[in-house]
């Protein structure tokens, strides 16, 4: 395969995948090799030139767009290219939410074959643009932005296109205030739940302490949609993992009068953030919120057998939570992922160790336009 590297070929991209690249193929000794395409966008032909081999697959650029899709567009922004926060400007959304959907469907009917669902229609963002609460931005030297894509060199920006215009207008205002920096930093732009702007260095982890999710208005019917669906089997108690700030916890102990819950939240600055709220509302008997990682959570504590709810994080749960839960035999799981691959790669375990589990819902909820990210919510039933 080394003799294919920088060759060319012109190709059709099929779809695009995990990762916001275009996928393609070529054949090569009686072998058809995947090819994945950054920038491109689904059903067009293209130029390519091999740029990089790996075992299983190869990465192309474009160097010309033969045949473009109906979907591809002039990308908004200035930095797009360059620029490693978004991949998709390039497509229409009403493709993004099509590849979207396909790219979650494939994968389910991949890792769970033996799963019946029905996909319903994906809750859009009301703004495609302006829509993020809070950004990381790099600085090095002079220079505040993002990193350059497959790169930790920084892309100068003065503004950006996904963020909310209150952030936005106060980029060129900060760096201009900042010191030349001799190693990246790196900093959170947000506004707080009090909405107002603030902003801070951040440490290597890069989260920031940050209590919401990036999109307001996506989060606000995210949140809406798990108050009914646990209110659809009224549990008297539930177990919530990944509890953060408690984005679900409050909302459900609100819309519940007869629920109690036991959540369990490894950022202590989340959980104390959690402590303080739930004594001003007033809410002790009602939530005991844990300071632990899910896995140490789970050995110590029962789960609930009516209810439990998962959010983790992107590389989605560990195999003791999920053995855990399926020990417990609880009736319902409702699980919100980021990241569709590590959610169906759990909903295989899942499936596996108990084939009584039904799918009764599936979401999309776009909260990232302009990127390949989305989030799912899945609801499994016993029942």
């Amino acid at each position: 395969m080394k003799s294919l590297l920088h060759s060319e070929h012109v190709v059709n991209i099929e779809k695009l995948v995990v990762g916001g690249n275009g996928l393609a193929r070529i054949q090569f000794q009686n072998r058809s090799l995947v090819v994945f395409v950054p920038l491109a966008a689904p059903n067009e032909k293209v130029k390519i030139k091999i740029i990089h081999i790996e075992k299983n697959h190869l990465l192309a650029e474009i160097t010309e767009i033969i045949e473009p899709s109906l979907a591809r567009r002039e990308p908004p922004c200035e930095y797009f290219k360059p620029c490693g926060g978004c991949c998709w400007q390039h497509i229409t959304e009403t493709e993004q939410i099509r590849q979207k959907e396909q790219i979650l469907t494939d994968l389910l009917n991949k890792f769970v074959p033996q799963a019946l669902f029905e996909l319903l229609p994906t809750i859009a963002s009301e703004k495609n643009f302006n829509y993020r609460n809070r950004i990381q931005l790099k600085q090095f030297g002079q220079e505040l932005g993002y990193f350059k894509k497959s790169s930790h060199q920084i892309v100068d920006i003065s503004k950006c296109l996904i963020a909310e215009n209150e952030i936005s207008e106060q980029i060129p205002k900060i760096k201009a205030q900042l010191r030349p920096a001799d190693e990246v930093k790196k900093f959170e732009f947000r506004i707080n739940h009090l909405g107002q702007f603030e902003h801070y260095p951040i440490g290597n982890d890069g989260e920031g302490l940050s209590f919401s999710q990036v999109n307001t208005n996506v989060n606000e019917k995210l949140v809406l949609k798990v108050v009914e669906l646990v209110a659809l089997t009224n549990p008297s108690f539930l177990t919530e993992l990944y509890a953060g700030a408690g984005n679900f916890t409050f909302p459900l102990l609100s819309g519940l009068q007869n629920l109690s819950i036991e959540s369990a939240e490894l950022n202590s600055k989340l959980t104390a953030y959690t402590t303080k709220k739930l004594t001003e509302l007033k809410l002790q008997k009602r939530l005991f919120a844990f300071t632990a990682d899910c896995e140490s959570f789970c050995n110590r504590r029962p789960l609930s057998k009516e209810f439990v709810l998962l959010d983790p994080p992107r590389s989605g749960c560990s195999q003791d939570v999920i053995n855990k839960i399926i020990r417990t035999g609880s009736e319902n799981i409702l699980y919100l992922s980021c990241h569709p691959a590590y959610l169906a790669r759990d909903l295989k375990s899942i499936f596996a160790a108990c084939p009584e589990y039904k799918i009764k819902y599936l979401q999309i909820f776009d909260m990232f336009p302009q990127t390949d990210h989305f989030e799912t919510l899945v609801l499994l039933s016993r029942h």
